[in-house]
């Protein structure tokens, strides 16, 4: 998205509301149609972009739990990535991208739809992906692609709504018939050995296929090598999650290999991203889920495009999220987007092209409760990532943060009361873009938490088993 000025804000308080949708939960808020977007760019290398993508195959490979600063092309001091990092280099990376929540289901809610938690509502543990508007597979099967889903997280199933628009939906989690307590998890190899042989005996359609590796997601028990490769006492436990990224980093290079082999390269969209990080204690959490700081939000995100594009490697340091993902992407292929897109296109950065105003990030997150939020509103909170600042806004808009990244990357130094004129900046460029959302933000004022509206679906009792010994219900 891009940073308004105050011109911008002007336009878009008056925008015209075209689509006015009630809330479920009553409470009378109606949301706001964003702007049009602008007049799709048509610079020579664009078009080039565009010619080269048309009829492309697209594979999206999302990795579990990855926080951008253990990838070593992030700066890592540890060899923990190479295989990506050979990915990255030769193609198009972005180092400032940050997930739209910390958690599995809403960040991949936003990938798929192009909105944000506060407008597609799957917020809670129990809450479905919303019915509302079209996702980026139900747009690719229209226009004629095979779809399909290799899901090992019991997060991304079915019965949360993610089914939609694909012709072929595998649990691979189901292999992995985990009991409480026991942990464990899909393993890479499990992942391989289905989604490969689909690509192999489709490799001569047009198709799309996303692919969800469960790793470097907890329990953290990668197998040897990587077990012991990266100890470093007495952090045992970040030792074994370097281990078990380094694990997923070699086997998405052989999923990579075996793309490459079938001639699948040159005539696809790759697309790898995580979908969220993960927290060792930085700011008095573990695992991912409860705050928007930048180990759980900030997340690798690249892109591969066919040979005919002609598109030139290179690190982009804009701001970019999952819900820009879907715009770029029918861009790309000339598709027309559907309405209720929240993310916009980003071709002219894939073109190697600077955009006219910069952009920022809005991340969300459910905190403990596991209603996301509606029973205990004052879990919310908020990060607004701008070019060089993050805005933290949380106990119900008490609490407010602000961090310079480039000075303070682990945001240790809260320098809110030291600038209130950058403060000021980023909340009005928060306020601008919540009247786009569903919901208002429960950190202002008159905000309340939505959900999708949708009946909590009926979870059967192996994915409940496989949630239960991941701690995710009890």
């Amino acid at each position: 998205m891009r940073l308004l000025g105050v011109t911008g804000r002007a336009a878009l308080a008056g925008v015209v509301l075209a689509v006015l949708l009630v809330l479920p939960c009553g409470c009378g808020r109606k949301a706001v149609e964003p702007p049009p977007p602008p007049p799709p760019a048509s610079s020579p290398a664009v078009q080039q972009l565009r010619a080269g993508a048309e009829g492309a195959n697209l594979i999206i490979i999302v990795i579990d739990a990855a926080r951008a600063d253990h990838f070593s092309s992030f700066g890592y001091e540890m060899e923990t990535t190479p295989r990506l990092d050979a990915f990255f280099a030769n193609n198009i990376l972005f180092t400032e991208a940050r997930a739209e929540a910390p958690n599995t289901k809403a960040s991949i809610s936003s990938l798929f739809t192009s909105q944000f938690p506060d407008t597609h509502g799957a917020v809670g543990v129990g809450m479905p992906l919303s019915e509302q508007g079209a996702t980026l597979a139900e747009v690719l099967k229209s226009q004629g692609y095979l779809t399909a889903v290799f899901s090992g997280n019991p997060f991304l199933a079915e019965c949360f709504g993610f089914a939609r628009g694909f012709d072929e939906f595998d649990e691979v989690f189901r292999q992995a018939d985990l009991e409480p307590n026991e942990g464990g998890g899909v393993t890479a190899e499990l992942m391989l050995e289905t989604a490969v042989p689909w690509l192999r005996d489709h490799a001569d359609q047009r198709f799309f296929a996303y692919i969800h590796f469960f790793q470097p997601h907890a329990p953290y028990d990668p197998p040897a090598p990587f077990r012991f490769q990266f100890l470093h006492p007495p952090e045992w436990m970040l030792g074994l999650y370097d281990g078990n990224l380094a694990y997923v980093d070699d086997r998405v290079g052989q999923l990579l290999d075996e793309i490459d082999s079938l001639g699948l390269m040159d005539n696809s969209i790759v697309v790898f991203m995580a979908d969220h990080g993960e927290a060792f204690g930085e700011h008095g959490f573990t695992a991912h889920g409860t705050t928007v700081y930048e180990e759980m939000i900030h997340v690798p995100l690249a892109f591969h495009l066919p040979a005919a594009c002609e598109a030139t490697p290179q690190r982009r340091g804009e701001c970019i999220g999952p819900t820009d993902v879907m715009p770029t992407l029918l861009d790309l292929y000339g598709m027309e987007p559907p309405a209720g897109l929240q993310g916009r296109s980003r071709i002219r950065l894939l073109a190697g092209e600077e955009e006219p105003e910069p952009s920022f990030t809005v991340s969300r997150t459910r905190g403990t409760d596991d209603s996301g939020g509606v029973d205990q509103p004052e879990q919310v909170s908020y990060a607004i990532a701008g070019p060089q600042y993050t805005l933290i806004l949380a106990d119900e808009g008490r609490r407010v943060e602000l961090y310079d990244r480039a000075a303070d990357a682990g945001q240790q130094a809260n320098i809110a009361a030291d600038h209130p004129d950058i403060v000021d900046g980023l909340r009005q460029q928060f306020e601008a873009w919540a009247e786009t959302q569903r919901g208002r933000p429960v950190v202002l004022s008159g905000g309340r938490v939505v959900t999708s509206g949708e009946p909590r679906m009926t979870v059967d009792d192996q994915v409940q088993r496989q949630l239960r010994s991941l701690g995710y219900i009890k």
